[in-house]
């Protein structure tokens, strides 16, 4: 009998297109058993969430629109026990000062998380505790 995983469904949502590929491919070839969907906006990340059913959320919190703090409510009030990570360019202490004010699973600067997904250590560990 073969021992089949469910698939880890991750969804990406940041308004840079160029970095939704870098992420979207990184994390395809980290795992087999990622699914990769992307979106644009905190608009298209509610209807994915709710089409999609994503264990995690990489979420940019500086999207234009909707930013990612609405967005992550948002997500919450759909399924609470959705992870949401946020992502920014920013620096970690302006993540955590916004974080504060709502319910993020953890959080990253986009450097750390692509450095991240280029080395060795173990994903496994940081999607289960949201921080490096």
């Amino acid at each position: 009998m073969t021992n089949v995983r469910e698939p880890y469904k991750i969804l990406i949502v940041d308004d840079d297109k160029t970095f939704l590929k870098l992420l979207s491919s990184a994390l395809n070839s980290k795992d087999d058993n990622f699914v990769v969907e992307t979106a644009r906006s905190g608009k298209e990340c509610l209807q994915k969430v709710k089409r999609f059913k994503p264990n995690l959320v990489l979420l940019d919190i500086g999207m234009t629109g909707m930013n990612g703090l609405v967005t992550l409510r948002f997500i919450k009030s759909i399924d609470a026990s959705t992870l949401v990570y946020i992502l920014s360019g920013l620096s970690i202490e302006y993540i955590q000062d916004g974080v504060g004010m709502v319910p993020a699973d953890g959080y990253f600067t986009k450097k750390q998380f692509v450095a991240l997904l280029s080395s060795d250590q173990s994903f496994d560990i940081i999607l289960k505790t949201g921080r490096i």
